[in-house]
């Protein structure tokens, strides 16, 4: 409270030596002679309005007085007072849980057997077996003779050796399906047509 009186008071008394600074510059200015009036100008110099150009002085000067100053208030030495607000505190030491992943993309659940209780409707049909590998080949081709027409294979397994042609079923579990100069092609029994092995010769 103390501080702020003092800053007023020190506003009026600046205020007090400024309005006294302006009266006595204005009353020097009263008192000070009028310098020499300069030669009038020959006639048909002077303008319209009776003034000689490049006469400053020419028209009457309006003095100064103290009623023209106006007063300075306590108010307006006072200067606007901002406000500041402080930012929010932020706790350094505050945990805050980490980013949780994206959750993973659920695997479907596999049906349920047959005949469970949480099946709903007929049990669905059973895969189909799985096709049937052909027998290894367990013989050797070992040459042909014969007609080029109709050539004979022979055919070595072991200690059996057996002359085919094309058609013949061999080993019980083979058919000769074409015989030529350096291979055989070989079906199996029980299995389409297009399904056949190629043995080379000394194979």
């Amino acid at each position: 409270m103390m501080r702020g009186l003092g800053t007023v008071r020190q506003g009026l008394l600046v205020a007090a030596l400024g309005l006294v600074l302006v009266l006595a510059i204005a009353r020097w200015k009263g008192t000070v002679a009028p310098g020499p009036q300069p030669k009038a100008a020959s006639a048909g110099s002077e303008s319209e309005d009776g003034v000689a150009p490049g006469r400053p002085w020419g028209r009457e000067r309006k003095k100064a007085s103290a009623d023209d100053v106006s007063l300075v208030t306590a108010q307006e030495l006072d200067s606007p007072r901002l406000t500041y607000e402080p930012p929010p505190a932020r706790n350094l030491f505050e945990f805050r849980a980490p980013t949780a992943p994206p959750r993973p993309t659920p695997t479907p659940a596999p049906p349920p057997p047959c005949g469970s209780p949480a099946l709903i409707g007929p049990c669905p049909p059973p895969p189909p077996p799985p096709t049937p590998a052909p027998p290894e080949i367990s013989f050797k081709f070992i040459g042909s003779f014969g007609p080029k027409e109709a050539p004979i294979a022979v055919l070595v397994l072991g200690d059996q050796t057996v002359n085919a042609r094309v058609g013949d079923t061999v080993f019980e579990r083979f058919i000769v399906r074409k015989v030529g100069y350096e291979s055989v092609d070989v079906g199996f029994v029980g299995f389409p047509p297009s399904e056949v092995r190629r043995v080379g010769l000394g194979q």
